[in-house]
């Protein structure tokens, strides 16, 4: 965890970037922790066979009906 002062912060927010996925930065104002900055990781991605092991499993349930342009976005994301 790095600690930087609000004014420092304000002249050069490109510190943000060489944070690694996971660190947090502290932006301090008079000595108080003002802002917490954190980096996200990497979404986690599914496979294929995950995939369409979930559509199956919601397309084989009975009388029930699927919007299935609704669930091709849904798995697109």
């Amino acid at each position: 965890m790095k600690t930087l002062t609000m004014r420092e912060f304000f002249h050069s927010p490109s510190l943000t970037r060489s944070l690694h996925p996971g660190q947090t930065l502290v932006v301090t104002s008079h000595g108080k922790a003002d802002l917490l900055v954190s980096k996200a990781g990497r979404r986690p991605r599914k496979t294929a066979a995950e995939l369409q092991k979930e559509a199956k499993a919601l397309l084989s349930k009975p009388g029930r009906k699927v919007d299935t342009v609704a669930l091709l976005r849904k798995l697109r994301q």
